[in-house]
């Protein structure tokens, strides 16, 4: 069995949903696989979904099942259930290291204890990082697959920004502030997606012809990746996960932390969609064939079963040596 430990949050988080969509994609190809809450009857909401859930007061781990930590529980990973074999799926590689002491050296990492077999992780700058940090560990590179029946492409687009305040909120705030005083979003519509349900996301990013994007350190950045997919122009900051999708023909990058950068792209986006409507609507259409092109739920089934094909026979291979 593949236990997928999760926090007990109902806050919107891709994240989240990405360990439920672990546990459903598992189940569905034959591997027997559960989501793991701490809180009796607790289960994500905010999503439509019918994951299989168990609760760590109900389960009794034994030497043949898996334990699925992510990264944000640092550096206690390998107390948890000491002696189960884990994998770490790594989300948020500039999380890593959460927890730990900014001076004093762990003795052992859990990126090194001999409970954990392999780590996943989300984009090609997360596998660079962890592979720089520890060289010898197993590195598995996930794609993340964006939904086309949520996140769908939508050409008719309203004079509306959106952004998401979460996370870099201060630098949302120069930003946002920078351009109103400036007078610049003079006949766009500003709106913040704030605790919304993942439809209620989607139905936004599909009316909103530009998405600011604040990422900062980011694993990948899913945001801005599915505005891209319902045909915003996205115009921020790549978080360093993003750097991959982030593509100057279909989006407007900014150097990570410039503020004043940012603002001056913005207006000069602004100005585009008063001058040629059209251009913005091609890079629209162009970033969201790219997300889907590349970015694919069966790309991420593929790589999913391919992770646990090669850690399973890794693991049968330990047990028998």
């Amino acid at each position: 069995m593949i236990y997928v430990l999760c926090p007990d949050s109902d806050k919107p988080s891709g994240g989240v949903k990405k360990l439920y969509r672990h546990v459903d994609v598992l189940n569905r190809n034959g591997l027997a696989s559960s989501i793991v809450h701490q809180t009796a009857g607790f289960r994500c909401a905010w999503f439509e979904n019918d994951t299989r859930v168990s609760y760590a007061s109900q389960i009794n781990l034994t030497a043949s099942d898996y334990l699925v930590v992510p990264e944000v529980y640092g550096p206690v990973i390998a107390d948890i259930q000491p002696g189960i074999r884990k994998v770490i799926f790594n989300q948020g590689c500039y999380l890593t290291f959460q927890g730990y002491s900014l001076l004093k050296k762990a003795d052992v990492s859990p990126y090194r204890h001999p409970d954990v077999f392999a780590t996943l992780v989300v984009s090609d700058d997360s596998r660079r990082f962890l592979q720089y940090v520890f060289p010898e560990l197993r590195v598995y590179r996930l794609h993340y697959g964006i939904d086309p029946a949520i996140f769908r492409y939508q050409p008719h687009k309203k004079r509306q920004i959106a952004f998401m305040p979460r996370r870099n909120r201060e630098d949302a705030r120069q930003v946002v502030n920078a351009l109103n005083y400036r007078g610049s979003l003079e006949g766009f519509d500003l709106i913040a997606i704030d605790g919304k349900s993942e439809n209620e996301t989607a139905a936004m990013l599909q009316h909103s012809m530009i998405f600011l994007s604040f990422g900062r350190a980011e694993g990948f950045g899913l945001p801005p990746a599915e505005a891209m997919a319902c045909g915003c122009i996205v115009v921020g900051f790549h978080g360093m996960g993003g750097r991959e999708f982030f593509e100057r023909e279909h989006c407007y990058p900014v150097p990570q932390g410039d503020i004043m950068a940012f603002v001056q792209t913005v207006e000069r986006v602004i100005e585009t969609a008063g001058r040629d409507p059209g251009l913005l609507a091609e890079q629209g259409r162009r970033a969201a064939a790219f997300i889907n092109d590349n970015y694919s739920l069966a790309q991420e089934e593929d790589d999913l079963i391919r992770f646990w094909t090669d850690t399973l026979a890794a693991g049968q291979v330990r047990r028998q040596g």
